[in-house]
């Protein structure tokens, strides 16, 4: 009797794990949250850029702010404009793994906010969150108020592909994270059964 109740635990371990691997993955394509203070860094290669819709009073400029000059790259009102930051352009004042630094020039107010921590703009507070959509491409939106605004990190986006990556974990890297996580506290729950 002992095999039959192990049988049935393990089948009972596998569907809900599989269940809980559906609902993560779907959950992961559906909506990502952004990780606040992440950065950018150069892989080689060009760096395609595109302007994603965005909900910015303000008009701002994507600037690269590492390199010496500043980069102007697009304004965050031209939605659907790719830009193509290339190699050699990356490579005068970067190495491959070097961090890219990309920030807003707010027009409006004159304020400046760079990606990562939060120490680097004036008010002290992340203005930048990255998310991994997945495919390679990373969507970095920007909130464009001294003091945070809504910090909701969409007043700029922009999508980045190409030579860049980025710490942030990729949806499918988040979901097997849940799987092990679920079929290990099934697992344990089974044994204490037993």
């Amino acid at each position: 009797m002992s095999t039959k109740v192990s049988f049935v635990s393990r089948a009972r371990i596998l569907a809900s794990s599989l269940v809980a691997a559906t609902l993560l993955t779907t959950a992961g394509a559906a909506s990502a949250v952004p990780v606040l203070g992440a950065q950018l860094f150069w892989a080689g290669g060009d760096v395609q850029i595109t302007v994603q819709p965005a909900t910015a009073g303000y008009t701002s400029e994507l600037n690269l702010y590492s390199a010496d000059p500043d980069i102007f790259l697009a304004l965050n009102s031209s939605f659907g404009t790719v830009v193509t930051l290339t190699a050699a352009i990356i490579d005068a004042n970067h190495n491959v793994g070097d961090e890219l630094v990309f920030g807003i020039f707010v027009r409006n107010t004159g304020d400046i906010f760079l990606m990562g921590a939060g120490s680097r703009n004036a008010d002290g507070l992340v203005h930048a969150g990255v998310d991994n959509l997945g495919g390679g491409v990373l969507r970095v939106g920007f909130e464009d108020l001294f003091g945070g605004g809504d910090r909701d990190y969409d007043d700029n986006v922009f999508d980045f592909r190409g030579g860049v990556t980025s710490r942030v974990p990729e949806p499918g890297t988040l979901a097997l994270a849940g799987l092990a996580l679920v079929g290990l506290g099934a697992a344990r729950r089974a044994r204490r059964q037993d």
